[in-house]
């Protein structure tokens, strides 16, 4: 009877948890679109330790300003938070020439080393 229950009770926990992660899929609206700075919105995220939304603002930010610098070093400040090494790797791969010899570069080099210490793009 108690295993019953507590079964019943973890099945409406996952159907409200899966009910409310699709509508906020499905209600997204673009920070922009709400008068916030999309930046401003992620480094809110990133301070509640809240990384997949804010890589999901940044990544949409990209996608409207592809060429925004500010945006995807606070991107790979999510992906260091999230220790999501294989795209931290990529994207810290794609600012290499923008970014190398700037004093930013130390710390994403610094950052990459801690989390994949034999990839060479960190070593140099």
């Amino acid at each position: 009877m108690v295993l019953a229950a507590m079964a019943g009770s973890l099945g409406c926990m996952v159907t409200y948890y899966l009910i409310r992660r699709i509508w906020k899929f499905f209600t997204y609206t673009k920070p922009e679109k709400r008068g916030i700075d999309p930046l401003g919105e992620a480094e809110v995220f990133l301070a509640y330790g809240r990384t997949k939304e804010a890589v999901r603002v940044l990544r949409d930010a990209l996608s409207d300003d592809p060429g925004n610098l500010t945006l995807k070093v606070t991107l790979l400040r999510a992906y260091s938070s999230d220790r999501n090494v294989r795209a931290y790797s990529r994207l810290a791969r794609d600012l290499e020439t923008s970014l190398q010899g700037q004093p930013v570069w130390n710390t994403i080099q610094k950052n990459g080393r801690d989390m994949d210490p034999a990839n060479p793009l960190f070593n140099a």
